[in-house]
């Protein structure tokens, strides 16, 4: 301080001494540099400050977005374990109404052969009717046999015991001799044994007809009791099917609002899937512009492949169909088809603003290359980075899985300018 002074003094004194005239722009000249240094000095400060509220402004910008992810992942979470919940609830729903249906096919078997049976019994009382019937008819004649018998048998008796001995002595005058006489006496007494036998037998046939009738009967009356019994238990089985029907209805109708409760948490899982990505994307970005100052040359210099192991592109980006429920049906990357365990590699140097997983992502890592431009690994089946790590180019930062909305092994490879998403191909080849 002291040495400046002194040359200050000196060229003041130069001045003074040679050029009176232009004293006053000789302290105009000696003065400027002063303000000069000052203004530079202000500048720098205010130059610092600015930048490390930028730096405070982009903390706070990813806390938030950082504390809104990792509320969404918790959402996700939950809606996952309501999902399964209500999962394991439909599934034993579904068991229960199967052993209920199972239990039916039980019952209509079991239904099946009491209906055999009754149809069987019932063609067997028909017969057993049909043969009382006819057995009743055989009665009749043979009642009808035996009354006749008996009038003839008592028209004999009554003519005999009317002619009294008269007809007895006119028996005897009118034979011929003692033979014809004994004869003839002979032939009244067969008559009239003839006459009690034929009304035994016919008796007998009658008393046995009546008795094949009685037996017919009481056969019937068993196999009128055992339809009744069968007829009941059909009854009772068809109760049964009525009553495990019903059950049926009432798990298909548990199960059809399980499975509503279902769609409305994936639907609601979906909203937090896009939601999260939203975020991602908003991570993504945040942490693009941000990097624009701190980590690196934006790819300058280059992208290298990231899957050395193929080339094999599945997916291309732009417009497509959805490979699986829940997945975008805009590719914002490329896809490329490669073995589980295949090395990724980053495409260019820089750091990794996240590694972490999602379930829509799987594993992914998001490399920032400073200038506005990030890249982008999904579904890998391991992480080899963490978060804030700096990564140089063609450095192992993950392996080829199907973690996430995947459909089978490969890495989903994606770029960002300026927090939007562009062609990959036009950064690699």
């Amino acid at each position: 301080m002291k040495e400046r002074m002194f040359r200050v003094f000196v060229v003041f004194v130069l001045f003074c001494c040679m050029a009176p005239a232009g004293f006053g722009r000789g302290i105009h000249a000696l003065a400027k540099p002063e303000e000069t240094q000052s203004e530079d000095e202000d500048g720098g400060e205010e130059e610092e400050k600015d930048d490390k509220d930028e730096e405070d402004e982009d903390d706070e910008l990813m806390d938030e977005l950082e504390e809104r992810r990792q509320n969404t992942l918790g959402e996700i979470d939950s809606l996952k374990s309501d999902i399964r919940s209500v999962e394991q609830k439909i599934q034993e729903l579904k068991n229960a109404k199967s052993d209920l249906q199972t239990y039916i096919s039980q019952l209509d078997r079991q239904v099946n052969s009491l209906e055999s049976q009754i149809k069987d019994l019932e063609t067997e009382i028909e017969k057993k009717k049909e043969e009382i019937a006819q057995k009743e008819e055989e009665l009749e004649q043979a009642q009808a046999e035996a009354d006749a018998q008996y009038e003839l048998m008592k028209k004999r008796i009554c003519y005999m015991y009317e002619k009294g001995q008269g007809s007895f002595l006119v028996l005897l005058l009118e034979s011929e001799s003692l033979s014809d006489l004994l004869n003839r006496a002979d032939y009244a007494m067969q008559m009239s044994d003839y006459d009690r036998k034929m009304l035994d037998q016919l008796r007998e046939i009658r008393e046995a007809i009546a008795e094949h009738k009685r037996l017919l009967e009481e056969e019937e009356a068993e196999q009128e009791s055992l339809l009744e019994e069968l007829e009941s238990q059909k009854a009772a089985v068809d109760r049964a099917i009525s009553v495990k029907a019903q059950e049926i209805a009432s798990y298909q109708s548990q199960i059809n609002n399980a499975s509503g409760e279902q769609g409305e948490y994936e639907k609601q899982l979906q909203e937090q899937e896009k939601l999260l990505e939203q975020v991602e994307y908003q991570i993504a970005a945040a942490a693009a512009a941000k990097a624009a100052r701190e980590d690196g040359d934006g790819g300058a210099s280059g992208f290298l492949w990231p899957c050395p192991a193929s080339h094999r592109i599945t997916s291309s980006f732009g417009p497509r169909q959805a490979p699986v429920a829940g997945a975008s049906t805009y590719h914002k990357g490329i896809d490329v088809g490669a073995a589980s365990g295949s090395a990724i590699l980053a495409a260019a140097s820089g750091r990794v603003t996240t590694s972490a997983y999602s379930g829509s992502a799987g594993n992914y890592v998001v490399i920032s290359h400073g200038n506005g431009v990030s890249t982008v690994y999904m579904h890998a089946s391991a992480l080899y980075v963490s978060e804030g790590q700096m990564v140089s180019q063609g450095q192992k930062i993950a392996a080829v899985g199907s973690t996430g909305f995947s459909t089978g092994p490969h890495l989903h490879f994606g770029v960002i300018v300026d927090g939007s998403y562009v062609n990959p191909l036009n950064y690699v080849h």
